[in-house]
């Protein structure tokens, strides 16, 4: 999966991946989608090539393709499979990064409708409804966030937890990683105060944000991502306690 290749090249490097494919023009959103499997585009493959002095072939394929290693891998595929790889291999760099492309717009797409998909319960499983922002909640860089005109709802099994949410949020960036990641749906109680180190819904200057409390600052668990140091902006309050996630 080209986020492990890409991981095992910068860990060899002793690299940070954020920072390199932010240097390299690529989106940190990105990253969260790579580890699910998704393709990069075949502009940041090739930035991330020349800035990591490897070639695109590992990066994408986790080895330098030797004729041994390409018969080895094509015995593995099925014979659509092995079609593709040799229809790929005929096209120029151009033309394969219009593949890589395509083939990432697509499985960002299957992703999403995953993601919508309603999650099938058994039958006799009690469930409720709870208030829904479909607009998601940064762990990176913050979205327009306003909980009081929310008219959306999702249905969710009736337990201690989801009974004490207020309503819920979709996150949206890798900021808040390991603990939330890219596309997680959090459970929020409605609070206008929370304690020093626990995890809260903030709107910073009209933007929503999922962070850790430290009273002059809102922190992200994941040490790519500076603090949000509130003094830096005109207006920030809490709008809930994250209490769990589905």
């Amino acid at each position: 999966m080209f986020y492990d290749n890409l991981k095992q090249v910068c860990d060899s490097k002793k690299l940070k991946i954020t920072p390199i494919v932010e240097e390299c023009g690529g989106a940190k959103g990105s990253i969260s989608n790579w580890k699910k499997g998704a393709a990069p585009n075949s502009d940041i493959v090739a930035k991330l090539s020349v800035r990591l002095n490897v070639s695109t072939d590992f990066l994408i394929f986790g080895e330098e393709k030797s004729p041994t290693a390409e018969q080895t891998a094509k015995e593995q595929l099925a014979p659509d499979e092995q079609e593709l790889l040799e229809n790929y291999r005929k096209l120029s760099e151009h033309d394969k990064g219009k593949v890589i492309g395509k083939a990432e717009t697509l499985a960002e797409l299957v992703s999403e409708q995953q993601l919508r998909a309603p999650v099938s319960e058994p039958a006799n499983t009690p469930m409720i409804k709870i208030a829904f922002m479909d607009i998601p909640v940064s762990a990176g860089f913050g979205e327009p966030l306003d909980v009081e005109v929310c008219e959306n709802y999702i249905t969710v099994p009736d337990t201690p937890t989801s009974r004490r949410a207020d309503f819920s949020v979709r996150v949206s960036g890798d900021s808040m990683e390991p603990e939330f990641s890219d596309g997680d749906i959090l459970l929020v109680e409605k609070t206008e105060v929370i304690s020093k180190g626990e995890i809260g819904i903030f709107v910073v200057d009209g933007s929503g944000y999922v962070k850790k409390y430290g009273k002059d600052r809102l922190i992200s668990l994941n040490d790519d991502y500076k603090d949000i140091e509130l003094k830096r902006y005109n207006s920030c309050y809490c709008q809930g306690r994250v209490i769990g996630k589905l």
